[in-house]
């Protein structure tokens, strides 16, 4: 099968430098993220740990990429309760406009089942757009 991902894009008016901050800094992706959610890492670097939610319930992951303020990657392992392969969700900045073009993109859903792919796929695709729509609110209001 193809490699299949989810790609969201937003534009945002500030620079690079500060949507950066806030896509790498814990304190600020809780504001934006949006929903009930906590991030924590233990440090912005590559394999530093990546907490995503609370308790038991919280998600495991590791940092792939640190490359500011370009782009900055996640890997998620297999969770029995969400995924069996390795997940990225990379966020790539790039200069626009006079303000910053964001890019998210979600990898591995080639590897899910048939019956789970497409409303995995889709409900990470409308949450994207979602968690785009927060961040851009949250660089811009500030």
């Amino acid at each position: 099968m193809q490699p299949l991902s989810v790609e969201k894009s937003i534009w945002i008016n500030a620079p690079r430098e500060r949507v950066w901050q806030a896509i790498t800094t814990p304190a600020q992706i809780n504001q934006w993220w949006g929903g009930n959610d906590h991030w924590a890492f233990s440090a912005l670097e590559v394999g530093a740990a990546v907490t995503f939610g609370y308790g038991s319930e919280a998600m495991q992951a590791t940092i792939a990429v640190v490359d500011p303020p370009r782009q900055f990657s996640i890997k998620w392992p297999p969770q029995a309760q969400y995924h069996m392969i390795d997940i990225y969700t990379i966020y790539q900045l790039e200069e626009e406009n006079g303000g910053t073009r964001v890019t998210v993109t979600e990898t591995g859903f080639e590897a899910l089942p048939d019956d789970i792919r497409q409303t995995r796929f889709d409900q990470t695709a409308k949450g994207y757009a979602t968690v785009l729509d927060g961040l851009k609110a949250h660089v811009e209001g500030q």
